[in-house]
């Protein structure tokens, strides 16, 4: 069990010079990199960078994004994708869905805005109108809808049709509450 009146490696003390390696190398080098060079675990580097932290002595490496950055988070999250948004806010793509996430906003991309969409939603509205206010079984519905747009669609694509999200439940399901 260790070697008697040595205390075990992972309850060794920071020095005063490992402190000031690290604060002088937490700038410009990665954890890793300072854990070869003190010697050190990952986790107990990054510990020490947390001690070191609330003790006011580092910083952040990258500083928080600013209100406006956020905002424009915000506006841009049906339109563009995290990877996108992080690329030009210049941070990581769990930022950016953290930062919507801690907000109550989401990222998600329904109906004429998902880049797969085959259908608009003015289909799905349709097929949705047809169901609820006429009461007509999916095989009419695509019958239908192919008599006024010309576009064919299976009866089981109008029963998908019929429980599709369009970009305005998005939106809705953002602004009720849960």
């Amino acid at each position: 069990m260790g070697i008697p009146g040595q205390a075990p490696r992972h309850v060794k003390q920071w020095t005063k010079q490992e402190d000031a390696l690290l604060i002088s190398m937490y700038q410009k080098h990665s954890i890793r990199e300072i854990t070869s060079r003190l010697n050190r675990s990952f986790h107990a580097t990054g510990q020490r960078i947390i001690t070191l932290r609330k003790r006011g002595l580092i910083g952040r490496k990258r500083q928080r994004l600013d209100e406006k950055a956020i905002a424009e988070i915000i506006s841009n999250r049906h339109r563009k994708s995290k990877r996108d948004m992080a690329r030009e806010m210049k941070c990581s793509k769990c930022t950016i869905q953290k930062i919507l996430r801690d907000r109550g906003y989401s990222a998600m991309k329904c109906g004429g805005i998902h880049h797969a969409a085959k259908y608009d939603d003015h289909i799905v509205h349709l097929v949705t109108e047809l169901r609820d206010g006429h009461g007509m079984p999916f095989r009419e519905i695509s019958r239908h809808i192919y008599k006024i747009t010309g576009i064919q669609v299976a009866y089981s694509t109008a029963w998908w049709l019929y429980n599709r999200r369009t970009a305005a439940d998005a939106l809705l399901y953002e602004l009720l509450p849960n």
